[in-house]
């Protein structure tokens, strides 16, 4: 009939079927083992399993302060996770314990188009000093949609004090 049909997470376009997996991410990961899709294998670095998922994939994790890895993306400015791809990035226990730290060197987190960022608290994060802004936060479009975060303590230094948006830039926020 030429409708994509769905059952249980597999979606069936006639000769393909795709479905979408879970990664998970735990600071204390003793095994960190690509593609990183249990607990037992889980990636240390929350940019890890965003580089292992593609889009549609959902990244799940834990609690602990994520204050390694990042990814350059444009602009001057290192993201400690960078998310390019479509995809839900979501904390087991919420934002008073999973925290991405830019350790007042990096932004938190690149959000591209329809990106879901939910339960973390984004804190320290940085940018400066060209014209850059959202240190917690820059999200591509409006469809990228931050929910139940918690924004704290980031700075962006601008020539231009006006496009200095320290907390988020863009998208969409939710009980934030």
């Amino acid at each position: 009939d030429g409708n994509p049909r769905v059952n249980r997470g597999v979606v069936d376009i006639g000769a393909y079927e795709f479905q979408a997996n879970t990664h998970y991410v735990d600071v204390n990961s003793a095994n960190p083992t690509p593609p990183y899709t249990n607990w037992a294998t889980a990636a240390v670095v929350i940019q890890d399993a965003v580089d292992a998922a593609v889009a549609g994939d959902e990244i799940v994790v834990t609690n602990g302060v994520y204050a390694t890895g990042g990814r350059w993306v444009g602009g001057s400015t290192t993201n400690r996770v960078a998310v390019d791809k479509s995809l839900t990035l979501r904390s087991v226990n919420g934002p008073d314990v999973t925290i991405i730290d830019g350790g007042s060197s990096a932004r938190c987190a690149y959000l591209a188009d329809g990106v879901r960022l939910s339960g973390f608290t984004l804190r320290n994060g940085y940018v400066g000093p060209k014209l850059e802004s959202g240190a917690g936060a820059f999200c591509l479009t409006t469809n990228a949609i931050i929910s139940n975060c918690v924004m704290t303590n980031n700075h962006a230094f601008a020539i231009d004090d006006s496009l200095a948006g320290g907390g988020i830039v863009g998208g969409t926020l939710n009980n934030c």
